[in-house]
């Protein structure tokens, strides 16, 4: 159909429409109206319905020549109808309706009133039809008698753009570029107001009922709702035109107010419906195309993003941790006491109820509370080691002053009280030096089972708050798949000693700023005392950016402000696989010593712990404190402190010597005391425990299991001389052929030093004295001894290994003679042979006597005690 049979049958270029009148009023259809198929469905099969509203069909009834229908846009934001279709939005329809309609047409209303060209009285707003999907709203208008629909539209958008400029301020210019103000059009066709989920876009799709319309006949009906990109005429192919607007808003007018229009005398129809926009997803098509590049880069956002946001707040749960801050410094908050209140009544009243019931049955059963007679560790180690150890713990204290070269180790036998003597007694809490500690337990984190239990223990003790242990698998199967596809790791999954690493990196970073937290207070003050003194001095001038204050000047002249960390139990191996803490934490803490952040304190049983802390810090001498048993009388102190209302105070002072000064197992003998031993049964059971120690875990293993590199004879010899005497030298322990090479002894001996059987003293750093490793060991070792089955065992054993050191002494002898015998006229010939011969006369002897010695031993058991290392 062409344009001219167009403007032929429906007069549209003939004259020009105006707004205010429908285009079928312009149509020759010789006094009769043409209703579109919509309407004339309508009328046919709702003719006995109740309800006729457009709710409940769609289409709004009103009398062409008596009513205007108006379509308002941009009254609602857009955003609000993907909100209708929420579920969780139902239940609040009413809500809206209830309170939307009246505010929605009073709006309306002072849209379109204007007092200087008022609206004649007969018009009013007869019908208003929310279209909260399109942003929109049809409003029906009563035409006044003597008007016609054209002039009361003209007048309608006339007093929209008064009051518009009226109202017209800066503030609503600027958010009019992205939300247009109202306005209005005049709904041309039969207004289809349908919920379904088609949402506006930009491309509309015509349909036609009858003839379709050319290009150049959709862009004059079309054009006058917005501008216009493109238009699609309908063809063979596509039974539907397309039309393209340059914006939403266009597209949803042309729609609202064209769809359902009648022409070609009311024999063809126009259906509008959106086209949805067909959205490509750019990122999902990169990771798509393109693995190997988005994988590792998505991982890489994801891991700044959890640095960003985690490290920050772990940074501070670390600080916390080293300043000895919780929550309990806030429950005078009154958010805080709004939930601690309750909690915290609630826990008393279960408390006390609980405590009620432990002292009924207390009162019944005629039993103590536990807790009013155990004496504290704290308690102990002031009458233990207070005033024993006082010069030792000023010592300690005068080096974190002095701060030079604080790095520190305390040793001593296990169970020597190592930690509350560091922590409770030389870093009092009264002390500003020990106001700011930090305690890691080497033996907590080592004992760890797997990978989740290591990292919570680390986390725990650092302060290292939130840690998600959950990842390590998730991130493991992600590595995996992503090897799978790209062919490499991802690198998100580590291993823990990496992730350790990092925790301890993130806690120098914290431990510095806890060090550093008043330095601008300081450098504030130093500058006030500077322009103070600069004022006094009339010649004096002051400089404000003179005043350069270094971190590490700071750090160096108050060592009072810098974290103390301990380091507990450490060793220099362990048979754990997490063994690797011991040399983390060694170059971590050389960090700290090296920035000047921190005094570090290591507390060790093992002498050998020092390797990793000289290949940290290579050139520093460390500064060592000795810590050994407690003296008789501070033992005896002890154990009557916590025996004062038991008749066997008088009884034990005999019991006490064998025991010694060792913490453990004083307080191992105050329990079997106290459960109702005699001090002579008790005594008696901790001997044989200790002994049945010895055999189990030195005298019965392999020599090839682990860090095993002694024998079963050499434990025996250092047995049988230790049973009888406080100490042996390590010069007479040499001549002994169990013990031959030098480096080898060493080391045997400083693996049975770790093991706690015996304790090493030094001189200048050299061996020399070697004692029993726990006071009650004397006497186990000599229980042993004193038993005649196990004498005869290992006393057999020990003189058949010397026999065959002996009889490999004269083999080897032999075969020199034998090498030397092609050497007979020799001058030095006779000289050699001469004193071969004299060896194998002498091993031959030795050979003789331990013979005879097995003989006494298997006859007269413990009486033949001689020849205790067989020289």
């Amino acid at each position: 159909m062409s344009l001219r049979n167009l403007t032929t049958r429906v007069g549209l270029l003939r004259r020009p429409v105006s707004i205010g009148v429908p285009i079928y009023k312009k149509l020759p259809l010789n006094g009769k109206r043409w209703a579109s198929d919509v309407e004339s469905f309508k009328s046919e099969t709702c003719e006995n319905d109740t309800d006729n509203s457009y709710e409940a069909t769609g289409v709004i009834d009103y009398k062409k020549q008596h009513e205007v229908l108006i379509f308002f846009d941009n009254i609602y934001p857009r955003w609000l109808a993907k909100l209708e279709y929420k579920s969780f939005i139902q239940p609040f329809r009413w809500l809206q309706k209830r309170l939307g309609d009246e505010a929605l047409t009073e709006r309306l209303v002072s849209m379109v009133a204007d007092g200087d060209h008022p609206l004649p009285k007969e018009t009013c707003v007869t019908q208003v039809a929310p279209l909260i999907r399109d942003g929109g709203v049809f409003v029906k208008f009563v035409v006044p008698p003597n008007s016609t629909p054209k002039e009361l539209t003209q007048r309608l958008e006339n007093n929209i753009k008064r009051n518009r400029q009226k109202r017209s301020n800066p503030i609503k210019d600027l958010y009019g570029f992205w939300k247009p103000p109202p306005r209005a059009y005049q709904v041309k066709g039969t207004p289809w107001i349908e919920d379904l989920s088609r949402f506006p876009s930009p491309k509309l799709k015509v349909k036609f009922q009858g003839d379709p319309l050319t290009e150049e006949e959709l862009y004059l009906l079309f054009r006058r709702y917005g501008q216009i990109k493109d238009i699609v005429p309908a063809s063979s192919s596509t039974p539907y035109a397309t039309v393209v607007f340059r914006y939403t808003d266009s597209c949803i007018r042309a729609k609202n107010c064209v769809t359902g229009l009648t022409y070609n005398n009311g024999k063809s129809t126009l259906h509008l419906q959106y086209i949805p926009v067909e959205r490509v997803n750019y990122v999902a098509n990169m990771i798509n195309n393109h693995q190997r590049i988005a994988i590792p880069i998505i991982l890489a956002i994801l891991a700044t993003i959890a640095v960003l946001i985690f490290e920050p707040i772990r940074e501070q749960f670390i600080k916390f941790k080293i300043n000895h801050r919780s929550w309990n410094g806030h429950k005078d908050h009154w958010l805080v006491k709004m939930f601690y209140v309750p909690y915290r009544t609630l826990a008393n009243w279960i408390t006390d109820t609980t405590t009620f019931i432990d002292d009924s049955i207390g009162s019944f059963t005629g039993d103590r509370k536990a807790s009013s007679e155990d004496m504290s560790l704290v308690d102990l180690q002031s009458n233990m080691f207070l005033q024993e150890r006082s010069d030792k713990a000023n010592d300690l204290k005068m080096w974190l002053y002095e701060n030079a070269n604080t790095f520190i180790i305390v040793r001593g036998p296990r169970g020597s009280g190592k930690r509350e003597f560091v922590v409770e007694n030389a870093l009092s809490k009264q002390d500003e030096i020990g106001r700011r500690v930090l305690e890691l337990d080497c033996a907590t984190m080592v004992k760890a089972r797997n990978d989740k239990a290591f990292l919570k223990s680390a986390a725990s003790q650092l302060g290292y708050f939130p840690i998600f242990t959950w990842t390590n698998s998730i991130s493991q199967f992600v590595d995996l798949g992503v090897q799978g596809l790209t062919g490499q790791k991802s690198g998100l999954s580590e291993s823990k000693e990496t992730q350790f690493k990092n925790m301890l990196q993130l806690t120098a970073s914290a431990i510095r700023k806890v060090a550093l937290a008043d330095f601008e207070s300081y450098k504030a003050e130093v500058k006030k005392q500077r322009k103070a003194k600069s004022n006094a001095d009339s010649d004096a001038s002051f400089d404000n950016e003179s005043v350069d204050l270094r971190e590490d000047d700071y750090l160096q002249s108050h060592p009072k402000v810098k974290p103390v960390i301990v380091v507990e139990n450490f060793l220099r191996k362990s048979e754990s696989s997490n063994d690797f803490i011991y040399k983390s934490i060694a170059d971590w803490a050389a960090q700290l010593i090296q920035s000047n952040t921190a005094h570090v304190i290591f507390i060790t049983s093992d002498a050998s712990s020092t390797t990793h802390l000289t290949a940290a810090l290579p050139n520093q001498v460390f500064k060592t404190v000795s810590l050994a048993d407690a003296s008789m009388q501070s033992a005896k102190h002890y154990v009557m402190s916590q025996l004062k209302d038991m008749e066997l105070r008088s009884s034990i002072d005999h019991c006490l010597v064998p025991i010694g000064g060792r913490m453990l197992d004083l307080q191992a003998f105050v329990r079997r005391v106290r459960s109702g031993e005699s001090a002579d049964d008790a005594l008696h059971q901790m001997v044989s425990q200790a002994a049945e120690q010895i055999t189990t875990f030195f005298l019965n293993v392999s020599p090839n299991s682990g860090e095993i590199n002694w024998s079963t004879d050499q434990i025996w010899a250092l047995m049988r001389h230790l049973a009888d005497r406080d100490s042996v030298s390590f010069a007479e322990l040499a001549k002994s052929p169990l013990f031959g090479d030098n480096h080898d002894t060493i080391s045997t001996l400083q693996v049975l030093e770790k093991n706690d059987l015996i304790l090493l003293q030094r001189d200048k750093g050299i061996v020399s004295t070697i004692t029993t490793g726990r006071p009650l060991y004397k006497a186990a070792f000599k229980t042993l001894v004193e038993d005649k089955a196990i004498f005869k065992l290992y006393e057999s054993r020990l003189i058949r290994s010397l026999i065959k050191l002996e009889n490999a002494k004269i083999a080897q002898l032999e075969d020199e003679i034998s090498k030397i015998s092609e050497a007979v006229g020799s001058d030095w010939f006779k000289d050699r042979l001469n004193y071969v011969e004299s060896k194998i006369n002498a091993s031959t002897q030795a050979i003789r006597q331990y013979e005879n010695q097995i003989k006494e031993v298997s006859n007269i058991g413990v009486e033949t005690k001689k020849g205790f290392f067989g020289f």
